[in-house]
């Protein structure tokens, strides 16, 4: 059955092409022939964690870290299972953390990164946010990571589509040149830091816990049993476990309709009714947000 085209589908498309690229150095380059920003010396070990649903925070993430290094190794926490293995960093790698905004923290998890384990590891913690505000995530993010052997070194927030709303509107096709040449300049600071000697922990603002009782704006699920093949795709790659395998039914109370479903779902059984939020947030988040880091 052919897939409709859809907001879900093109943040699949443009995520899987972008990222590749960007493991290469060449993300956000190449479609207006821009020279690439100067890099920094590509030399160190860079693993990125990261809790990525649609796959937007796993793009921006990767852009960034080839930023830093041809030599990246991923560990994705977006399935529930691949967070019940320890992943260990070593003292002379470089960590990027990074996860998105929802509605001003990260996703409410319980657990959410504490597999990690550093060793006195320098880190980067990265918002990835739909064109809104990074607010908590770097606090959260941190206070986290810092309790799990990582020295958190600096902080960046990067634009990413923002999954409610239309592919050309609120974050569309960011993060961008002009975003690859700021995370360019980041990089390279971040490096000078580190090859002077510098370990040392910045200050982060904001609120270091997570508020789980905070209401999380939602587009309503939809689910058309007639496309459905009983695959088990939607419950094997949930972000918290919430659909049972056996009866493909989603256990609201687990749920934090971060979409993930809807993107696996190759058949266009399970999706979100976007349009009921599309105006508000477009209206809302027209103007276009800067790249903002902290070192």
């Amino acid at each position: 059955m052919k897939k409709e085209i859809s907001r879900r589908n093109f943040i699949k498309g443009t995520a899987a092409l972008t990222a590749g690229a960007a493991l290469m150095g060449l993300a956000g380059c190449a479609e207006e022939k821009t020279p690439a920003p100067q890099e920094a010396p590509k030399s160190k070990h860079v693993k990125v964690a990261v809790f990525s649903p649609t796959e937007g925070t796993k793009n921006a993430a990767a852009m960034l870290a080839a930023k830093f290094s041809d030599d990246v190794e991923f560990a994705d926490l977006t399935n529930a299972t691949s967070r019940t293995e320890e992943v260990t960093f070593a003292a002379e790698d470089l960590a990027i953390v990074a996860a998105p905004s929802y509605g001003g923290q990260i996703p409410m998890i319980e657990g959410l990164f504490t597999n990690l384990k550093g060793d006195n590891t320098p880190c980067v913690v990265v918002c990835a946010f739909g064109n809104r505000a990074a607010e908590n995530v770097y606090a959260n993010i941190a206070s986290i990571v810092s309790k799990q052997g990582f020295v958190v070194v600096g902080a960046i927030g990067l634009v990413t589509p923002h999954v409610f709303a239309s592919v050309a509107k609120a974050g569309h096709s960011r993060p961008n040149v002009d975003d690859n040449k700021i995370m360019a300049e980041f990089a390279g600071k971040i490096m000078d830091k580190l090859n002077s000697g510098s370990i040392e922990a910045i200050t982060i603002e904001g609120m270091p816990e997570i508020d789980f009782a905070k209401e999380i704006s939602a587009a309503p699920k939809e689910f058309k049993a007639e496309n459905c093949i009983q695959c088990g795709a939607c419950a094997a790659n949930c972000s918290t476990g919430a659909i049972d395998p056996q009866t493909l039914e989603i256990d609201e109370t687990k749920c934090i309709n971060c979409m993930r479903c809807s993107f696996v779902c190759e058949y266009n059984a399970r999706s979100y009714d976007t349009a009921v939020k599309r105006d508000f947030i477009e209206g809302k988040l027209s103007a276009k947000k800067s790249v903002e880091y902290f070192i």
